[in-house]
């Protein structure tokens, strides 16, 4: 008769020591890692919740500094009939500090712009040449443009409207620009070209010429024929410069003296924590019903100044006013 073998029960308490001290350090090892992902993930959602907040903020703040520059405008306004001479917006940045935040803004008149519902085939022709197109392409762009703007029934328009099959999946709109944003929808433009335009063009100003006082440096030297890169000189770092605003090189049937009816204000905010935003409004002096100001658009920015803004923070706003 067989009998079966049993462990020494000191052998046996040792192996059952063993599974359970595995068991023990296996458990903690899985809730070291479930307190570690918990820890991880309330650390970003805090984080995220943070950056989200400081966005929040900057963006406000920017929002009120635009308000602000648009009181200032108003101000300057009913000024004007009691001065000489008016100041010049022609997007020249200024800096101060604001609940915090590093500010930058800037405010540009629209009439130092070409308006592309109103520019004539030339005016819109010399700016594309100075921004790098050949005359042949130029002409056609330029012809595009008038073509889309054009409504049904003006002859004159339609003698410079370019008469061809579009690359774009639709035609021209037959009907005025409402936002400068509507560029990408004209043949010929292509992104290169829409992102080198937007900073020089409006639907703001109603005139069919270009203010040279308040003229993006940049702009200034495409009309006055400066060579391309002068103008892509300026048209990257536009301040400080030396331009001469009396340039006899710019062409006098492109000159419109300013209404100062419509600006562009943009400004950007730059919180110590990192957190930025920067906006962009189109305020209208004429006004709108039952009002002295409009505001005609607000939209995302892009920032110019982030490297000065950083400084200032890094400087803790030494010297820069308040707002």
């Amino acid at each position: 008769m067989t009998r079966s073998r049993r462990l020494p029960p000191a052998r046996g308490l040792r192996r059952k020591a063993g599974f359970a001290l595995l068991a023990v350090i296996w458990g903690t090892g899985v809730i070291s890692l479930l307190v570690v992902s918990f820890m991880s993930t309330g650390r970003l959602r805090l984080q995220t919740a943070s950056n989200i907040a400081g966005a929040t903020q900057a963006s406000y703040i920017a929002e009120g500094v635009i308000n602000q520059a648009a009181m200032t405008l108003l101000g300057e306004r009913d000024l004007v009939a009691q001065q000489a001479e008016t100041t010049v917006r022609d997007g020249r940045p200024e800096y101060c500090v604001l609940a915090g935040a590093a500010i930058a803004f800037s405010i540009e008149d629209e009439s130092g712009k070409v308006d592309l519902n109103a520019a004539p085939q030339p005016l819109l022709q010399a700016m594309l040449m100075g921004l790098g197109l050949d005359k042949k392409t130029a002409d056609n762009v330029a012809n595009s443009i008038i073509a889309f703007r054009t409504t049904p029934g003006d002859d004159v328009a339609q003698m410079w409207a370019k008469q061809e099959v579009s690359e774009k999946p639709f035609g021209p709109k037959k009907a005025p620009f409402e936002t400068i944003m509507e560029l990408d929808q004209v043949s010929g433009i292509n992104a290169a070209l829409f992102r080198s335009m937007l900073p020089f063009v409006t639907v703001q100003s109603r005139t069919p010429g270009v203010d040279p006082l308040a003229a993006p440096p940049g702009l200034f030297a495409a009309l006055a024929g400066f060579k391309f890169d002068e103008v892509q000189a300026l048209t990257a770092a536009p301040y400080p410069n030396n331009l001469d605003r009396k340039d006899p090189r710019f062409p006098v049937n492109f000159r419109q003296p300013s209404e100062r009816a419509a600006y562009l204000i943009h400004a950007e905010a730059l919180l110590a924590t990192g957190q930025t935003a920067a906006k962009d409004a189109i305020v209208d002096l004429r006004g709108g019903i039952g009002g002295q100001l409009a505001i005609r658009e607000l939209r995302r920015g892009q920032s110019r100044y982030l490297g000065n803004l950083r400084d200032m923070i890094a400087s803790n706003g030494a010297g820069v006013p308040d707002c």
